[in-house]
């Protein structure tokens, strides 16, 4: 009776139909429903009813519909006939995730929760005196560790769901092309049309795969792992380790900008009349700051040849500890353009939070007496204290981890789409 509609019950269940029978209202809730079967694996009806915010009888429509499509798998019926757990038609796959970062290529397969499984690694041997593009013998190599962790897949009877690779530039264009990566060539590179050439097994599983294999932005997916520790804050993610980068997540959120060129710190051009950068540019940071500049300038440009980047640089971190002059130096210029370089970007951007990551971490203090060094007078120094610096929490695999939660994200909204 209309009467009834006034009680709180009816009125909660009124409303909790009213918010599926809409394309935006499904789609939001079937992706509470997807996320919560990826973290948990599987769920009864009223688990999930409890996860989305629904109604029993509003779940129980989302999740028939979810069943017709297929995304959604009900398990065996006990013997008195009540329904059994449900999962995901999915979750037997795995996220395959893989990219070269200085001295190795890494690729990496996981269950769909981010539990990694195995990882594969293959030195990129780079030959000054090959004839070959500079991008060859990186994604050569990136090709092995593909093909690895696709067979080991294959050998375990588990399907891949999504493959990531990651790339230390930007990611622009349709179809996605890597711009600005040190390691590949800063030109324009489709990247997954090149590791699909020296992959067959890549080649063979993509028609079924749930969604196309895509970039992800290094720095973008490092930034992904930091923003769960500020939630609710505006982040810019800076770092040096392969090249100079950034990022911004706005609230959780991503934000490449209109062309995917939001926050390519490295190509800020900081140093008046500087030199040319290869980008073409006069005076861009990474002029100054990239890790073979710094290693040079400390000294270790032949530890580097010799035994790696990552080598290199923990050479570089003792020599810091240490005091030693050569190095203090070499650091301290690059952090002194740095820290002028987030003096542009900072009021631009005007974030909560300043992350610094990668082997810049430790030393964050350094930039941030940069940065703090010309920060305007104004408002009785309310500004001096804006934004916070602070150096990031995770390690070496913060762009792994940050990839795969992009991945289920995206898993998540392509599966959900079929409920809108």
């Amino acid at each position: 009776m209309l009467g009834d509609m006034t009680q709180p019950g009816a009125t909660a269940a009124h409303d909790s139909a009213e918010a599926v029978a809409s394309p935006a209202g499904r789609l939001d809730h079937a992706a509470a429903l997807i996320d919560h079967l990826l973290a948990h694996g599987s769920a009864t009806r009223a688990e999930l009813a409890g996860a989305t915010g629904l109604g029993r009888t509003a779940a129980t429509g989302l999740v028939s519909r979810l069943l017709d499509a297929g995304v959604l798998v009900d398990g065996e019926s006990g013997s008195d006939g009540r329904h059994g757990r449900l999962h995901l038609a999915i979750a037997d796959r795995l996220l395959l995730t893989a990219g070269v970062a200085g001295d190795d290529a890494v690729a990496t397969i996981a269950e769909l929760d981010g539990t990694e499984l195995a990882r594969y690694e293959e030195p990129v041997a780079v030959d000054d005196d090959d004839p070959r593009p500079r991008s060859a013998a990186p994604l050569d190599a990136l090709a092995v560790v593909v093909d690895r962790a696709v067979a080991q897949a294959a050998r375990d009877e588990r399907p891949i769901a999504d493959v990531s690779l990651l790339v230390q530039g930007a990611v622009v264009g349709a179809p996605e092309l890597a711009l600005g990566d040190t390691t590949l060539g800063l030109e324009p590179l489709d990247v997954v049309a090149a590791l699909r050439a020296r992959s067959e097994r890549l080649a063979a599983i993509e028609a079924d795969l749930v969604a196309p294999p895509s970039l992800r932005a290094a720095a973008s997916a490092r930034a992904a792992t930091e923003s769960t520790g500020y939630p609710d804050d505006v982040l810019l993610h800076v770092s040096g380790d392969a090249q100079v980068s950034a990022a911004i997540v706005v609230r959780g959120v991503p934000y490449s900008g209109a062309h995917g060129l939001a926050a390519t710190f490295g190509h800020l051009p900081i140093v008046p009349n500087g030199v040319r950068c290869d980008c073409g540019q006069r005076g861009c940071l990474a002029t100054v700051a990239a890790p073979e500049v710094v290693l040079a300038r400390a000294e270790l440009d032949d530890v580097e040849r010799t035994y790696g980047r990552r080598a290199a640089l923990t050479e570089l971190a003792t020599r810091l500890a240490e005091s030693e002059d050569r190095a203090r130096w070499a650091w301290l210029d690059a952090a002194l353009w740095i820290g002028r370089a987030l003096q542009v970007a900072v009021p631009t951007i005007d974030p909560d939070v300043v992350v610094i990551g990668g082997w810049w971490a430790p030393h964050a203090a350094d930039i941030e007496a940069s940065f703090r060094d010309n920060r305007p007078a104004i408002g009785a120094g309310a500004l001096d204290g804006l934004p916070r610096l602070v150096p990031a929490r995770s390690g070496d695999d913060d762009g792994l981890i940050g990839a795969r939660r992009q991945a289920r994200e995206r898993l998540r909204s392509v599966l959900a789409a079929v409920a809108a």
